[in-house]
């Protein structure tokens, strides 16, 4: 195996041809118009390139970033970016708090929270783990228990 680099200018290599069959596929998805060989390798060329910056732009904002979590710096030293390369435009603000919702007296939520309950899944069964948790949080029911991404119990649906 080896790296092959993007060449729009030999014919050759088939670079274009396979953009430009998958470009008419995907516009046949969408119901667009298909495009004739020449503008797809015309837009090859200015797209390639402006993909290439942008990417590198982004993965060199994101990378300091990561040396902010790594050096544990405050909420208030990190940034959240938009990047405009085609006027050029940068724009630098704070991150914002996440919103938090109160459940209860001393429980707070947010969109990014996630309950973990721990236990022997031979000794747990699903009822006990609700009803431990209703009785724990009185006020509040039970309406979703997932395992990982699979969901195992949907209140809606019961």
């Amino acid at each position: 195996m080896r790296p092959e680099v993007f060449e729009k200018d030999n014919d050759a290599n088939y670079h274009i041809d396979l953009i430009y069959s998958m470009a008419n596929v995907r516009s046949s998805c969408y119901v667009l118009e298909p495009m004739d060989w020449l503008t797809v390798k015309l837009k090859a060329g200015r797209i390639v390139p402006a993909m290439a910056t942008t990417t590198s732009s982004i993965a060199g904002l994101q990378a300091l970033e990561l040396v902010k979590v790594l050096k544990g710096c405050k909420k208030d030293e990190f940034r959240n970016i938009f990047l405009n390369l085609a006027v050029p435009l940068m724009q630098a603000g704070e991150p914002g708090d996440v919103t938090k919702t109160k459940l209860l007296e001393g429980v707070e939520v947010s969109l990014w929270d996630r309950w973990e309950v721990r236990g022997s899944s031979k000794t747990l069964t699903l009822q006990s783990m609700i009803k431990k948790i209703e009785q724990q949080y009185k006020g509040l029911e039970v309406r979703d228990v997932m395992k990982g991404n699979l969901p195992i119990f949907f209140h809606s649906m019961m």
